[in-house]
């Protein structure tokens, strides 16, 4: 993923700063800038769309320069003024205001900041550098130092700072078993000892001999209870699209990857009903199943030119050892579509706006009538501790006894820090806290692929518009309630579309929400039945989302090939990790509809992937 690259001191491996660039140079297309000095080296790998200007900028007194990957809103007042004080803005770009930003107000200049990016700005009297980025960590990117620790290292992508020859690649079994056991990796841990990655809102100071990590911004929710819901409607409203808008002022060819859910939706609602008929849409899947059908009928009501782009199960796995190099086995194979995808839309888009996790966020997704009114926050953890890839049982059985004796314990260990760390006394908002910081604070490694090939943008995140999602009170996200309202308001005829998750109308009373994904869950058990009674005879397909593993897994003899030869080769190398009966025992109980064991099965054959990709010798 393109981003920014260093070595400091560069004097210690004149060569290496080369080496990590070609790493990450995936396309011969991206475009690079770069620095040298005895002290830093540094380099920044780009797309050409957001600033395309060459960096570094460097101040009037050359004290200081800034290199930038991202993009930077709604900031002209705070120019005008710091024209006033004399500074000058000769590319009046983001990165030369966040440069004249941090000469005024110093590290506080990054609080100021509404956006998605990764900033590195060198001090080059001092010798210091500091690195900062967005609240939400949008931009991934991980430091090392090296093993002698003489040597900082930082890179979008951990490769990169594989290329020192001197760095010692020893797994971290710390993160093997959050892997398993959450499907994330939480706090700074990567699949790799020694390599961290920047915390969301960091700022990150090393003056050569020592690192600083300060976070400068939390997820935090301050419920306002004396609001109104129609005021707070408004508000939402008002903000998101003002967020939608100052993305839109420049000359880039903006569009939306469009899904069946209300996320998008609610995107593509914020737009210029006047400007929809420029901005294309697109959703992936096979055309014939809800999530496309949903996402036509949206592109359809709000005037956009879409797309439908076709998924195979043959597309997945035939991408899935390049998604597990490109994002260094921090993603599960399940997205492995992205990367191709992306390649066919970039001809006709040059940023895509996402709708980031407004539905847990303003929607509650995590939030049920049991963790809003918990009366016991023991109650809350045990019911959180539960939301795993491989329960506690099933994490025994999955790895050789000696592994597991070695990492049973990482699990509630790191679910205990991180419960911790939440302060907040409503239990509701405590749950979405929680998973703010551990899940969400992950999913931006997702973004990966895209960015490959695309810049993408997140208004749902845009600081005005997050920070009054943030006084709502956790009973009026409960059930969609406040976002269903919202919907509603702001577009009246995209509201009365289907929601994915229920197939009913978005603008139902929930009563019949509820209704349809208790037929939607009775019809999948059904079908699984049939599956199961018959021994493979009865096959009736889900048509519900854009990738249905579970069938495939299944059904499809590719599939049910690939996972096999991949993960029962009597080479696998993650047979130093895993028993193999049990794995047979996962498939096995999968392909007969015992269990959907699918999404387990996916997370094994990444690590799988991820071990003969990254533990070879020769690493390029």
């Amino acid at each position: 993923m393109p981003g920014i690259i260093g070595v400091i001191p560069l004097s210690l491996d004149n060569e290496l700063l080369e080496h990590m660039l070609s790493s990450i140079r995936h396309e011969e297309w991206y475009r690079i800038d770069k620095y040298f000095d005895p002290f830093f080296g540094i380099a920044r790998v780009h797309l050409g769309i957001f600033n395309p200007e060459p960096q570094p900028i460097f101040n009037e007194d050359k004290s200081l320069c800034i290199f930038m990957d991202g993009k930077i809103y709604d900031y002209d007042e705070e120019v005008s003024e710091l024209k006033t004080k004399g500074y000058k803005f000769n590319m009046a770009n983001d990165p030369e205001f966040c440069l004249h930003l941090y000469e005024e107000l110093g590290e506080d200049f990054v609080k100021k900041l509404n956006g998605d990016f990764v900033i590195a700005i060198c001090d080059l009297k001092e010798g210091k550098l500091l690195l900062a980025n967005d609240r939400y960590g949008l931009r991934p990117h991980y430091y090392a130092m090296s093993s002698n620790n003489k040597k900082l290292l930082f890179s979008p992508e951990i490769k990169a700072i594989l290329q020192d020859k001197t760095f010692k690649k020893e797994l971290n079994d710390e993160a093997i078993a959050e892997f398993f056991a959450f499907g994330e990796f939480w706090d700074e841990k990567t699949l790799f000892k020694g390599v961290s990655i920047l915390p969301p809102a960091s700022i990150f100071i090393y003056d050569g001999k020592k690192i600083s990590i300060e976070q400068y911004w939390h997820f935090s929710y301050s419920p306002d209870y004396n609001l109104s819901e129609e005021d707070t409607v408004e508000q939402l409203i008002e903000a998101l699209k003002k967020s939608v808008k100052i993305r839109m002022k420049d000359n880039l060819r903006y569009g939306v990857a469009l899904s069946g859910g209300l996320d998008s939706r609610s995107v593509v609602a914020a737009i210029d009903p006047e400007k929809r008929k420029d901005v294309p849409t697109y959703t992936f899947g096979p055309k014939d199943c809800d999530e496309v059908k949903i996402a036509k009928e949206v592109a359809q009501k709000a005037g956009t030119k879409h797309l439908s782009i076709d998924i195979s199960p043959e597309l997945l796995i035939d991408n899935a050892k390049q998604e597990v190099w490109l994002s260094d086995g921090r993603v599960y194979m399940g997205v492995s579509f992205d990367c191709p995808i992306s390649k066919l839309v970039k001809d006709k888009i040059d940023v895509v706006f996402d709708g980031f996790e407004l539905g847990e966020t303003l929607g509650g997704n995590w939030l049920n009538e049991s963790r809003v009114y918990c009366k016991n926050e023991d109650l809350l953890f045990n019911e959180l501790f539960e939301y795993r890839v491989f329960q506690e049982e099933e994490f025994r059985k999955l790895f050789t006894q000696s592994y597991y004796h070695k990492i049973k314990d990482i699990p509630l260990k790191s679910f205990k820090r991180e419960f911790s760390k939440i302060k907040a006394a409503h239990p509701g908002n405590k749950c979405d806290h929680f998973l703010l910081s551990t899940h969400v604070a992950w999913v931006p490694i997702g973004y990966v692929f895209r960015r490959n090939e695309l810049e993408i943008s997140c208004p749902l995140v845009d600081s005005n518009f997050i920070d009054i999602v943030f006084k709502i009170p956790p009973e009026w996200r409960l059930n969609h309630y406040i976002y269903r309202k919202f919907l509603k308001k702001l577009s009246p005829e995209l509201a009365r579309i289907p929601y994915n998750h229920t197939m009913i109308r978005a603008d139902a009373p929930f009563i019949l929400w509820k209704a349809g994904e208790t037929y939607l869950r009775i019809e999948k058990k059904l079908k699984r039945l049939l599956w199961k009674v018959s021994k493979g005879k009865i096959f009736i397909p889900s048509r519900r989302s854009y990738v249905e593993f579970n069938d495939w897994l299944r059904t499809n003899e590719k599939w049910k090939r690939f996972f096999k030869d991949l993960l029962l080769d009597k080479n696998a190398k993650s047979k130093t990790y895993f028993n193999q009966e049990y794995i047979k025992t996962l498939i096995q109980e999968h392909e007969e509809g015992k269990a959907n064991n699918s999404l387990k099965i996916l997370y094994l054959a990444s690590f799988e992937l991820f071990l003969r990709l990254f533990l070879n010798k020769d690493l390029k």
